[in-house]
C-alpha cells in the first residue's frame, strides 16, 4: 500500500490450494480434486477535496461447491424423482470491478461489473433408461452482472433519520448444457433488469420513546437460472427506555 498527496493505493495477492478427496462407498465411486488459484485485489483512491472522493477497485473471488452438491449419494424425493450430487462439480470464479463516488463522506454512488465463470446451478435431468427425473448441480453458464447503487443516509427533519439504498441491476446468464430429455446441448441466454430498494426510518420521541419503519423490495429477476418473483416486506417497531435508561422494552 502507498499514499501520496490526494492519492492512495493498495494491492494484494492471495494464493489458495484445495485438495478434496471422497468416496461413495455403496457404489464404489471415488473422486479427487486438486487445484491452485490466484486471487489478486487492488484499489486506487483519489480524494479530490473534503466533499468528493473516488475509488476504483478490482477483486477475484471463489465460491466452492458444498458437500451435499458433491456427494453422488442418491436422495429419493418420491417414486419417480431423486436428488444426486455431482462429484465433478467445479468451483465458480468471479471477477469484480467497482467504481465508487463518495459525497461528503456519507452519500455513495457505485457502479459495478461482475463476470462469474462456471456458475453453479441446480438442474433437472433425466435417467433415460429408468425414465426417472433427478435433480443435480452442474457448472452451466457464465454470469454477468452490471449495476448502479446509491446509498443515502439523511435526516428530513429533527428526530427522523433515513437510510436509503437503491440498486438497479441487470443479471445475464450465457452458456449451454446437455439436455438429457432431448439428447442435445441447449443454449442459455437469459437476462433480467431489476431493482432493489431498502429503506429504514428511525424516529425519536419524548420520554424515551422511539420507533422504526423499514421496508425492502426486490423486483422480478433471475438467480441461478431460476426466475424469482418480486419480494417485499415491511417492518414496524416501537421501543421505550425504562429504569432510567438501564433497560428497554
Amino acid at each position: 500500500n502507498k499514499k501520496w498527496k490526494k492519492w492512495s493505493a493498495q494491492a494484494g495477492l492471495r494464493i489458495e490450494n484445495t485438495i478434496a478427496k471422497g468416496q461413495q462407498v455403496t457404489i464404489d465411486s471415488p473422486f479427487t480434486r486438486n487445484y491452485t488459484s490466484l486471487f489478486p485485489t487492488m484499489y486506487v483512491n483519489y480524494e479530490a477535496n473534503k466533499n468528493h472522493a473516488f475509488t476504483l477497485s478490482y477483486g477475484r473471488r471463489i465460491e466452492r461447491p458444498n458437500y451435499q452438491d458433491l456427494n453422488p449419494f442418491i436422495w429419493f424425493l418420491d417414486s419417480l424423482t431423486y436428488r444426486q450430487g455431482n462429484p465433478y462439480l467445479l468451483p465458480q470464479y468471479a471477477n469484480n470491478i467497482e467504481f465508487r463516488h463518495t459525497l461528503k463522506g456519507r452519500f455513495t454512488t457505485t457502479i459495478n461489473y461482475t463476470v462469474t465463470d462456471d456458475v453453479i446451478s441446480q438442474l433437472l435431468k433425466q435417467n433415460t433408461e429408468k425414465k426417472i427425473t433427478f435433480l443435480t448441480t452442474d457448472n452451466v453458464a457464465r454470469f454477468k452482472n452490471i449495476g448502479l447503487a446509491i446509498n443515502a443516509p439523511f435526516s428530513p427533519v429533527k428526530n427522523w433519520n433515513v437510510n436509503l439504498f437503491v440498486n438497479i441491476f441487470n443479471n445475464r446468464y450465457e452458456g449451454d448444457y446437455f439436455n438429457s430429455f432431448t439428447g442435445k446441448n441447449d443454449p442459455i441466454d437469459i437476462n433480467y433488469t431489476s431493482a432493489l430498494v431498502n429503506v429504514s426510518n428511525t424516529f425519536s420521541f419524548k420520554k424515551g420513546w422511539s420507533g422504526e419503519i423499514s421496508g425492502f423490495y426486490r423486483g422480478k429477476t433471475i438467480e441461478q437460472l431460476t426466475i424469482a418473483d418480486p419480494v417485499y416486506f415491511l417492518n414496524l417497531g416501537v421501543q421505550k427506555t425504562v429504569l432510567k435508561g438501564k433497560g428497554t422494552w
